[in-house]
């Protein structure tokens, strides 16, 4: 890290205001000046990992997460608005149970960071807040197969009065990621 001698007296000024307001926060002030007046900026990526880093979330993740979510929340929201026979065909084409999304893989995938801002500090989705998000394994292959399927059929629903997918519809998104199974 490298801070110009202009920087360093607008942080030093900071620093100054920073402690004469007498505020509690998350930013060790004396730490960071301590680094800054003994030529120690290295220690600081060292301290801040969390602040002082080169990651940036691909805006290709970035999108692709969004469009599983918007799937996902058809697929959950549609599912829940059908019949009761609508529902129990789509709960035996999809091994008895209803449509839920099972999150993404936190240790593989980097949707799963991105979900969690979407929906924990964006507000955004806040149909997958009560979501467990971290699904302990690689989903997003499959996640992609069904939005091929979903894609099309999003474009017609919006066309719809009741704007949601049929049972058919839904069975064709979740078959997509596993062709074998049978559909009731």
């Amino acid at each position: 890290m490298k801070l110009s001698d202009g920087e360093k007296i607008i942080i030093a000024l900071l620093a100054d205001i920073h402690k004469g307001l007498k505020i509690e926060g998350e930013i060790d002030v004396k730490g960071l000046m301590a680094a800054i007046y003994g030529g120690h900026l290295w220690s600081l990526k060292w301290d801040w990992t969390g602040l002082l880093h080169d990651y940036e979330a691909d805006p290709a993740v970035v999108s692709q997460t969004t469009d599983i979510l918007v799937m996902w929340s058809f697929l959950e929201q549609s599912f829940a608005n059908l019949s009761d026979d609508d529902k129990a065909k789509v709960c035996a084409a999809n091994h008895g149970d209803a449509p839920k999304f099972p999150g993404f893989d936190g240790n593989n995938e980097d949707h799963y960071g991105v979900a969690k801002h979407l929906i924990n500090e964006m507000g955004r989705f806040q149909n997958f807040k009560d979501h467990y998000l971290n699904s302990h394994s690689q989903r997003l292959d499959n996640y992609l197969l069904m939005f091929r399927v979903f894609d099309p059929i999003r474009d017609t629903v919006g066309l719809r009065p009741n704007v949601q997918m049929t049972a058919d519809e839904i069975i064709s998104v979740l078959q997509a990621a596993y062709p074998a199974q049978a559909v009731a």
